[in-house]
């Protein structure tokens, strides 16, 4: 049975602590594309969500 000392050496093991800089790169990105989508159509989408909201209010 390998199972168990592969799990116990995993969770003891705590070298590996993921792709921080991934999540966090998309994270921000993410926070900028839709900055600039806000920031260059910010009229447009204040008319949209208005007219939405006025719909289902």
């Amino acid at each position: 049975m390998k199972t168990p000392s592969l799990l116990a050496r995993r969770l003891h093991d705590r070298t590996e602590r993921g792709d921080v800089p991934g999540w966090v790169m998309i994270t921000v990105m993410t926070i900028i594309i839709a900055s600039a989508i806000l920031v260059t159509f910010q009229n447009r989408v204040t008319v949209f969500l208005e007219s939405t909201l006025n719909e289902f209010m």
